[in-house]
């Protein structure tokens, strides 16, 4: 019975926060339209050489991803906060960890689907190998979990305050750069014939260590933080 609530509850939330995030998707729509504009444009503003696109493809992939969420960063939690909703969810002792858990998921979806979708297009004006789209895109699903759940502790430092995106971008960033030196190794490595296993491995553990830790660290953050205001 305890089971079957606890995945009742969790189907619930998980259908209010994809509800809720398809309501506002314009708003994280249009930082995903600019991240695609900068990678089609970027081997126009410095060469169309393949060969020197092949070199650097990697690390620009992965510098447009890591600004894309954090530009995208802002929009979290965001509406939860205008209305109450974190308030509420604090007066139940065992339920916020689990919707924060749920919103970051949520958000981390429409991010990685997103990338998934259109990584072909964007893999192709930056001349990637095709036999590196594999390897691409498992740099996607385990380095953009990450780069979502570790931005939501900066958020939830900065939540209430006005023009918080610097802020953010100075708390988060120093954590984000083991995420980027892996996952752009890992695409470079596939682009020459070389294996990537090992800085996929170290993704993996990034991976885990930020999914498991992240929710409980917001969710001590937004007690604290609301409690003092």
């Amino acid at each position: 019975m305890l089971k079957r609530n606890f995945f009742l509850k969790l189907v619930v939330n998980l259908n209010c926060e994809l509800f809720a995030i398809f309501r506002c998707y314009q708003e994280l729509l249009y930082p995903l339209l600019f991240s695609i504009l900068a990678i089609v444009l970027f081997p126009l503003s410095i060469s169309i050489d393949p060969v020197l696109l092949k070199k650097i493809a990697a690390g620009i992939f992965w510098i447009i991803v890591l600004f894309l969420i954090l530009l995208m960063l802002d929009q979290l939690f965001r509406n939860d906060w205008k209305e109450g909703d974190l308030e509420q969810l604090i007066l139940l002792p065992k339920e916020l960890t689990m919707a924060l858990f749920i919103k970051l998921l949520v958000f981390w979806l429409f991010i990685s689907l997103s990338l998934i979708v259109v990584t072909p297009i964007l893999s192709l004006s930056l001349f990637i190998p095709v036999s590196a789209l594999k390897t691409l895109y498992l740099s996607i699903l385990l380095g953009t979990p990450s780069l979502v759940f570790l931005g939501g502790i900066a958020r939830a430092l900065t939540l209430g305050l006005r023009n918080s995106g610097l802020l953010i971008v100075l708390i988060i960033l120093p954590f984000y750069i083991p995420v980027l030196i892996f996952a752009s190794s890992a695409v470079s490595l596939a682009s020459v014939g070389l294996p990537a296993n090992g800085p996929l491995a170290w993704l993996s553990v990034l991976m885990v260590l930020s999914v498991s830790l992240s929710p409980l660290l917001i969710n001590r953050i937004l007690r604290l933080g609301i409690a003092f205001v």
